[in-house]
């Protein structure tokens, strides 16, 4: 079962900031391919990149409590964002991001 967040389940995951944490190597990952495999079924997560496992980018919020993991789409600054809850090792749910929309950029 996958879980789309609300704008306010997504919002309490930031903490007070969030790290690029895309470069450093993880002790206990969590895998997130099976979740990306139902999301792609679903015709939200392109096949290539659940094939590929492609990341774009991984955040980790300030209280070390929530990672962001960046999926790339066709759109340019549109993501779609899987939150894994490190303090019960699982995947908390999704939310397509669209930086476009949230910060201006194009």
């Amino acid at each position: 079962m996958t879980q789309e967040l609300t704008e306010i389940e997504f919002k309490k995951t930031f903490g007070n900031g969030m790290t690029d944490i895309t470069e450093t190597e993880i002790d206990e990952p969590i895998d997130i391919w099976n979740y990306v495999k139902k999301l792609t079924e679903n015709q939200i997560v392109n096949r290539i990149v659940y094939e590929k496992e492609l990341v774009e980018k991984v955040y980790r919020n300030d209280l070390k409590t929530f990672d962001h993991i960046l999926l790339p789409t066709e759109k340019q600054n549109l993501f779609l964002t899987i939150v894994v809850d490190l303090e019960k090792k699982e995947i908390f749910g999704h939310k397509i991001l669209d930086l476009n929309m949230e910060y201006g950029t194009e």
